[in-house]
């Protein structure tokens, strides 16, 4: 049986002892039954992993011994960003989760006009990190050694213009007649850095196809059939890197 794996937040990893303590080490020793000598892996997105051995297991602390890390290369050679509409809380959840196993590196939440509320308050903020705990575990489950950077809620307008350096840029819109995904990827043979643009649930306005289009993004259809925004971003996903990343090798 392979070592389970984890995640592990603050400083870097280095060999040595580090200290576990809080709610993740309750779920180590109490919910997976992990005691003294027990093997795992421990990983802190750097792109290394980390075999270390418990050496105490309590409640509410867990002490590990940390051998040397190793880079372990599990990413896609491409760098694909996600550029998504605010939606409802369990669709953004489960995108997250989704697009972290797929292999997404950058996740960024964005402010359209169909968008759901988003004030920035405190409890927004604790969302944020919500996402970044299921994109830890998301890395976890999936073998990454590194977690996707998810961004703050960011205006649309200035997401389009952060995105210059980007070498294929895609606008989902259910407004496109005449380019579907297909078309639009059939003459491209490479890339190394592309960007995907998602509307929320009421998708996008005219007015911001437009101004996708005047930065550069290729408006494209996924079919005849309205797919919901976690059913388009997973499809969409997995499409660009079976074509430019590692999907399917």
């Amino acid at each position: 049986m392979k070592p389970r794996r984890f995640f592990v937040e603050g400083e870097p990893l280095k060999p040595g002892e580090r200290l576990v303590a809080g709610k993740r080490a309750h779920h180590l020793t109490r919910v997976l039954r992990l005691g003294v000598g027990d093997s795992v892996v421990l990983f802190d997105g750097s792109g290394r992993e980390f075999p270390a051995e418990i050496l105490e297991a309590g409640r509410q602390r867990i002490r590990f011994k940390v051998s040397s890390g190793k880079r372990i290369d599990r990413e896609s050679p491409l760098n694909l960003m996600l550029a998504l509409g605010l939606s409802k809380p369990s669709i953004m959840d489960l995108i997250v989760q989704k697009v972290t196993e797929l292999g997404v590196n950058e996740i960024v939440p964005v402010q359209t006009e169909r968008a759901q509320g988003w004030s920035a308050g405190t409890k927004d903020l604790a969302r944020i990190k919500r996402w970044g705990r299921i994109a830890q575990e998301a890395a976890r489950q999936s073998g990454r050694n590194v977690v996707p950077r998810i961004w703050p809620p960011t205006d649309y307008t200035s997401l389009l213009k952060q995105t210059d350096n980007q070498e294929v840029k895609l606008f989902c819109w259910e407004g496109e007649k005449r380019e579907n995904l297909r078309q639009a990827l059939k003459g491209k043979r490479k890339a190394h850095q592309a960007c995907v643009l998602v509307g929320p649930e009421g998708g996008f306005s005219e007015k911001e196809a437009k101004e996708a289009a005047s930065a550069g993004f290729q408006s494209v259809s996924l079919g005849r059939r309205v797919l919901r925004t976690e059913t388009a971003v997973i499809v969409v996903i997995g499409l660009i890197q079976y074509k430019f990343g590692d999907l399917g090798l």
